[in-house]
């Protein structure tokens, strides 16, 4: 049974992210900023996000389960904001710098300094977080409804599941990777999911496929704060790619819209920081 990991690659210089994605594996003809390699029963995601959306850069972070982070000998306010992004991620990953000693310098005291290495392949599977990220529907003639997105639960023929946040019930009619038919996938899978019962009008809008009895939650009850951080009202919630807006009240976070529950970490970024500060507020551990 296919399983997978997923990868975000992170610079300053969209070229040299590109290039390291290139090493670890192949462009897919249809989406420009994923590659992939197939080892065995692994599919290997490779994430290259926009640089210039510190939400899409957070998004697939959520969805990872290792990173690459590429510095050179210009270290900007946007590298720093691209460190406590992955500090705040939690994940492990490989840290490229061109001079150690000026990464250490600056970002010395935090955590990701600990992955500083040469160039390694480095894979780390996906745990099961009970969801399917969805990332694209559309309508496929003679099959129906599909959504593109990353299997963060094992997902079989006829899994139900509640599109989120519609909450509508859907089945899972097949499974593709990679072009190839499959009966399940294991966690960590680039996966297209043809859907039974549904239009596509019906799921306009939705961010993921959630286990039937997932608890949710509409707060969130304390979190970790960068003190390098601007003071905000007003943030972004981003976990297991799911995005949501919440009002920061003293430690804690009401969300505008419940977030189905998991174990992980939930990414906080204030999008409207001062210019040149970092957008990264902190992040929440939520236990399922």
């Amino acid at each position: 049974m296919l399983r997978g990991s997923i990868i975000t690659v992170l610079s300053t210089n969209e070229q040299e992210a590109f290039r390291v994605a290139s090493m670890l594996g192949k462009r897919d003809r249809g989406e420009e900023r994923v590659y992939y390699r197939k080892v065995g029963e692994l599919v290997r995601s490779i994430l290259i996000p926009s640089p210039n959306s510190v939400l899409d850069e957070a998004i697939a972070l959520s969805i990872s389960s290792s990173f690459y982070f590429r510095v050179n000998n210009e270290v900007t306010w946007l590298d720093g904001e691209k460190a406590l992004l992955l500090e705040a991620s939690g994940i492990p990953g490989v840290v490229l710098a061109d001079d150690t000693n000026l990464f250490m310098k600056y970002f010395g005291e935090l955590g990701i300094s600990r992955f500083i290495s040469e160039f390694r392949e480095f894979d780390v599977e996906v745990p099961d977080r009970g969801l399917v990220y969805v990332d694209r529907a559309f309508n496929v003639k003679g099959v129906g409804v599909v959504v593109l997105g990353y299997a963060l639960t094992q997902v079989s023929i006829h899994d139900k599941f509640i599109a989120y946040p519609m909450n509508l019930e859907v089945e899972v009619r097949s499974i593709q990777v990679l072009d190839e038919d499959q009966d399940s996938v294991m966690p960590g899978t680039r996966v297209g999911l043809a859907l039974r019962n549904v239009r596509l009008e019906d799921i306009e809008g939705i961010q993921a496929l959630i286990r039937p009895g997932t608890r949710f939650t509409n707060s969130i009850n304390g979190f970790t704060r960068f003190r390098w951080s601007d003071d905000a009202r007003e943030v972004h919630v981003i976990f297991n790619g799911i995005k949501v807006m919440g009002k920061i009240e003293g430690n804690g976070i009401t969300l505008t819209r419940e977030l189905p529950m998991a174990s992980g970490r939930a990414l906080i970024v204030n999008v409207n920081a001062k210019p040149r500060r970092p957008r990264i507020i902190g992040y929440a551990i939520i236990n399922a």
